[in-house]
């Protein structure tokens, strides 16, 4: 139970590199709902029916906030690409902690041989989405020689998040894709794009909080 806590917790942390939108419109601030469904392995499939339909994430400038809540714990994913900062907090009621891990270059850098390695192919179909218009393309995840498909919106322009950090920012926003992490993937379709203030200390920790390492959280889900 408490390894498998610990990997859904852990299915967005990865680093990237992204390249400039052009041709769109800039929301420096707001929040996007998310409605989600989750593929999990066989042995965790008994915890598929407490996983969240919903996610949301708070953004502001360069930085993004991804807040998950389910009835076993709540994490959030705190991401500046500009600074490369990454924080990850968790709140695991039945374990009693409540723990917050910034990864330092060196844990971005072992991550990264987790990331997936997606390649894109634009297609002619095209939907609205959100109030969005959107562009389909053919996705291949090369590691597990996955496919899936993705849609992308130039009309706006917001700070990539733990959700659509994957992919190239020049493609546009995604709007609808599915996202790979360590053994695990979920579709996401953006529901609704805020526009506006986010809550005060959502890209911070409060002090009750435990500061612990990356490594430290790995022997706790029974890595190394």
């Amino acid at each position: 139970m408490k390894k498998i806590l610990f990997s859904i917790a852990l299915i967005f942390i990865a680093v990237g590199a992204f390249a400039q939108a052009k041709n769109s419109t800039k929301i420096s601030e707001g929040t996007i709902i998310y409605t989600v469904e989750w593929k999990v392995p066989e042995q965790m499939q008994a915890l598929a029916a407490n996983l969240p339909n919903e996610l949301k994430v708070y953004f502001k400038g360069d930085s993004s906030s991804l807040k998950t809540e389910s009835a076993m714990y709540k994490s959030t994913n705190i991401l500046n690409f500009k600074q490369k900062y990454e924080r990850l907090l968790l709140d695991i009621p039945m374990l009693g902690k409540k723990l917050s891990v910034i990864f330092s270059p060196a844990d971005q850098d072992r991550i990264q041989a987790n990331m997936p390695q997606l390649s894109t192919k634009a297609g002619s179909e095209t939907k609205t989405i959100a109030g969005y218009n959107a562009l389909k393309y053919e996705v291949t995840e090369k590691k597990s020689n996955q496919n899936s498909e993705a849609w992308f919106t130039k009309d706006a322009d917001i700070t990539p998040n733990s959700l659509s950090r994957f992919f190239d920012k020049s493609l546009g926003f995604p709007l609808e894709f599915t996202s790979y992490m360590n053994g695990l993937s979920l579709k996401a379709i953006v529901k609704e794009i805020q526009s506006g203030p986010v809550p005060a200390g959502s890209f911070t920790a409060s002090k009750d909080f435990e500061e612990i390492t990356l490594d430290q959280l790995m022997q706790m889900q029974g890595g190394r």
